[in-house]
């Protein structure tokens, strides 16, 4: 979550250098190629999967790599961070209730005041940071559509990762994105004007980052997550992505920590802490 947060700013940073397209094709090309080199070195090879495998995994690429990053790169062009920072906080609440209609997982008393809690400090830290929070707009409907995507996604993940290793589900899944996002980057007429690209060092120094190590190595670990936790409580940890998004503003924008976000940290802890409490057993 701390480099995830961190990546929100540097995708930022990168609209601004790059055609939207190009942003999203480019960093995941970048990461599909980091993710195969990690999988030849672990396996020496890509491992083999079924048909209904194959079919699932493909499936969680489009929703979690393709659909995730359009929704995502084009509404951080048309809303404010505030706005985009605050809808991302909900993907835990998603995350529940989506959790407990696929896989009947339990939806306790605990994880729906958890996941309040945790939003409520979430919405503690935009307000402190003095951000204005826009009216909603296509580029709120767009944050809320990559949410949800992202939360769909990772239950068809959860799915497949009882029978297959987490490296082999992301190198499948950044498969199919980079294909797919590839192609829409290669029908965009954009795509191919000079002014979509940049020759700055820092923004491939920053494409790097968001590519290798944010998607990269970040999504591997998520994948594990979720392989042992459960999509629902694994979620709880995403409370945490605005709390270092606006900590990565406050180093690289020269924001500042106040009372509130310290308050809203603590209600992030808390909701934290009270979604990952083992339920206690029923009596017989």
């Amino acid at each position: 979550m701390a480099a995830w947060g961190v990546n929100l700013v540097a995708v930022k940073y990168l609209l601004g250098q790059m055609d939207v397209y190009v942003v999203a094709a480019v960093r995941i090309l970048v990461a599909f190629t980091a993710v195969t080199l990690f999988i030849l070195l672990r396996f020496g090879q890509v491992p083999r999967l079924t048909r209904a495998q194959l079919g699932w995994v493909f499936a969680a690429g489009l929703l979690v790599v393709y659909a995730h990053q359009v929704s995502l790169v084009m509404g951080l062009r048309m809303t404010s961070a505030a706005n985009a920072t605050l809808i991302m906080a909900t993907s835990p609440l998603f995350s529940v209730v989506l959790g407990a209609l696929f896989y009947r997982e339990r939806l306790t008393p605990a994880r729906i005041v958890a996941g309040a809690l945790a939003l409520g400090g979430v919405a503690l830290v935009v307000a402190g940071s003095g951000a204005q929070l826009a009216q909603a707009g296509l580029g709120d409907v767009l944050a809320l559509v990559a949410v949800v995507v992202f939360v769909i996604g990772g239950l068809v993940i959860q799915r497949v990762s009882r029978a297959l290793d987490p490296l082999t589900i992301l190198w499948y899944t950044y498969l199919a994105g980079a294909v797919a996002l590839t192609a829409h980057a290669a029908l965009s007429p954009a795509t191919y004007q000079a002014s979509s690209w940049t020759a700055d060092p820092w923004a491939w120094t920053v494409v790097f980052f968001s590519a290798v190590i944010a998607s990269g190595a970040c999504n591997l670990m998520w994948n594990r997550g979720i392989a042992r936790l459960g999509m629902s409580r694994a979620a709880m940890f995403v409370n945490w992505l605005p709390i270092f998004g606006l900590m990565a503003a406050a180093v690289f924008l020269d924001e500042h920590i106040t009372a509130v976000h310290l308050a809203g940290l603590a209600c992030v802890l808390l909701g934290t802490w009270l979604g990952l409490r083992p339920s206690r057993p029923r009596p017989a």
